[in-house]
């Protein structure tokens, strides 16, 4: 079985001045990356994957599976409305290198609580061969992934753990409590990631970790060698970075690239950067990042 640990960033999709895909300053990012993270996340919410097509989303995959050449997991975000869709995602992710796929319950249309469940455990069957991770945001999809139905699709064998951004530490902690102790979690939240590995996460998949990756890798290795005062002190300061990252979304993360030296130019429309970000928020990001 996949196993998933530490830290694990939500990529960026770098864009050029046509909002053409641009795979090269991706594989320029990855590998700026690579020393201090353990693993990556290509096409999730921090990638606006809703903005790509099935082929630039194929093509991140492998640039960045290619480059990473099996040293670290490489997870795909294959999520979308119908069911059907997200299968023949999956099957791409696979075949562009993608070790498991990460599937965000359906936005828009909000299925029942039977056709949620059915929709990921139809997924899981689709492909029982490949590792599949369930995604709770329920500030985006307008639901959250019951407990109770994360703990029986958890006896799904390739269903391995889920990714919850819903910053309720209330809701993972009845998620853990519920579910056998291989199945893996990972806190999509910054601002409470200390607190989600001390109750049992396994790390993080954060879209912050573009920017401060070595530091959120300081609060990892502090909490795993029980040293909670270096911890502390290091979630103290990484949440700054979070907070304004959980805020500004895939927006900040470009800014705050651009002042690390790396932009990965505009976003995609209709996403725009004038007043995606605050200017009292941005002088606290180029401060943090300096």
């Amino acid at each position: 079985m996949l196993q998933l640990h530490g830290i694990l960033p939500a990529l960026v999709t770098p864009y050029g001045e046509d909002e053409a895909l641009d795979v090269a300053t991706l594989r320029t990012l990855v590998r700026h990356l690579l020393p201090d993270v353990d693993g990556f996340l290509v096409n999730g919410t921090t990638a606006d994957f809703p903005l790509l097509t099935h082929a630039e989303r194929q093509e991140a995959i492998a640039a960045v599976a290619a480059l990473v050449g099996g040293q670290k997991p490489v997870l795909a975000g294959t999520g979308a409305v119908a069911t059907r869709e997200v299968i023949t995602l999956t099957r791409e992710a696979r075949e562009a290198g993608a070790d498991a796929a990460l599937i965000i319950a359906p936005y828009y249309l909000r299925p029942s609580p039977a056709g949620l469940e059915r929709h990921f455990a139809t997924i899981a069957a689709a492909m029982p061969d490949f590792p599949i991770l369930l995604y709770n945001f329920p500030q985006l999809v307008g639901q959250p992934i019951p407990p109770d139905m994360v703990a029986r699709l958890a006896a799904i064998p390739n269903i391995i753990g889920m990714k919850d951004t819903s910053g309720d530490l209330t809701y993972m902690l009845e998620v853990l409590e519920r579910v056998p102790s291989t199945f893996q979690v990972l806190v999509g939240r910054g601002t409470v990631f200390l607190p989600a590995l001390a109750v049992g996460a396994v790390g993080g998949i954060l879209a912050c970790a573009n920017l401060i990756p070595a530091q959120w890798q300081e609060v990892y290795r502090a909490i795993r060698a029980g040293d909670w005062e270096t911890a502390r002190a290091g979630q103290f300061r990484a949440q700054r970075v979070s907070r304004i990252v959980g805020s500004g979304g895939s927006l900040a993360v470009r800014a705050g690239l651009k002042m690390r030296g790396i932009p990965v130019g505009p976003p995609r429309q209709p996403l725009a950067l004038e007043g995606a970000v605050r200017e009292a928020d941005l002088a606290v990001l180029s401060e943090a990042l300096g």
